[in-house]
């Protein structure tokens, strides 16, 4: 299973980091001021050392992460933490605009992949999909966003559906593939997310257009 890399235990590492880097400035901040000199120099401590540690892990997990291009009919799960859903390219067709752009549409396949879910979730429950971002990249690396109106729609486990994406892309952007990937912004601190900094992103490829 290809993910966007988003899993429990990451996602708890990053809270925790959060939560105890919190507790370690106001600790730090009460010793200064309460002149318990000793006491601030270990809190300083502890938070600069478990900063650089959740950084070394982010650094290393990144850089040794790898790109993907997937191909047509072929899924990337984006993970809702206790359930996945799943995303692939089922066609593509272009038309030439009279201003001269290219109009792609994609037609994306959504799937609520009830394999993913824990057991404690119901079966029938639906869930509504966190933030998305879609676009269409060339090989220039230029990005041309589309609309996520189609990939809001809620799904129960096993339920899936087909939404198509209108992109507008210059005549001459080349090596176009589909980038569709989780928008929270929080993601991009995660260790081992696609979204963070230097990691390898997942994309899919186009089908030969017609």
């Amino acid at each position: 299973m290809i993910t966007d890399g988003l899993n429990p235990l990451t996602v708890l590492l990053f809270l925790g980091a959060v939560v105890a880097g919190a507790a370690l400035i106001v600790l730090y901040v009460v010793a200064r001021v309460t002149k318990r000199e000793p006491f601030a120099r270990i809190t300083l401590r502890a938070l600069l050392g478990g900063m650089g540690l959740y950084v070394l892990l982010f650094l290393v997990v990144s850089l040794t992460s790898r790109t993907r291009v997937l191909a047509v009919g072929e899924e990337k799960h984006i993970c809702e933490i206790d359930c996945h859903l799943a995303y692939s390219v089922a066609a593509t067709k272009s038309e030439t605009l009279p201003d001269g752009q290219v109009r792609h549409t994609v037609t994306v396949r959504v799937r609520f992949d009830e394999e993913t879910i824990s057991a404690r979730r119901s079966r029938t429950a639906t869930l509504t999909p966190n933030s998305r971002y879609v676009a269409l990249v060339d090989a220039q690396g230029n990005q041309y966003q589309g609309s996520t109106d189609g990939l809001r729609r809620a799904l129960a486990p096993g339920e899936s559906y087909t939404t198509a994406i209108a992109f507008d892309v210059p005549a001459e952007a080349k090596g176009l593939r589909l980038v569709l990937r989780n928008n929270d912004p929080e993601t991009a601190f995660i260790i081992g997310h696609e979204n963070s900094p230097l990691h390898g992103k997942t994309t899919f490829a186009l089908q030969r257009v017609s």
